[in-house]
């Protein structure tokens, strides 16, 4: 699944997440799945997927080793 970056839009569902939207036309495959739970929002900040969780804990997922894809 494909999901959004936007920082904003909880999770409907538990996921293993191995690439995401930063932008329409930009896509970021991670080189390690990052599993994230229904109701997480997730961000990119200084090159990190940072997965905030519904309580507001935040936990960061450095993305150094990914693949950056444009359209």
């Amino acid at each position: 699944m494909l999901v959004n970056c936007d920082g904003v839009t909880p999770l409907p569902r538990m996921l293993l997440i191995d690439r995401f939207l930063l932008r329409p036309d930009f896509r970021v495959q991670l080189h390690t799945p990052v599993f994230a739970t229904a109701g997480d929002r997730l961000s990119y900040e200084d090159d990190t997927l940072v997965v905030t969780r519904p309580d507001g804990e935040r936990r960061r997922h450095a993305i150094r080793d990914s693949h950056w894809i444009c359209r």
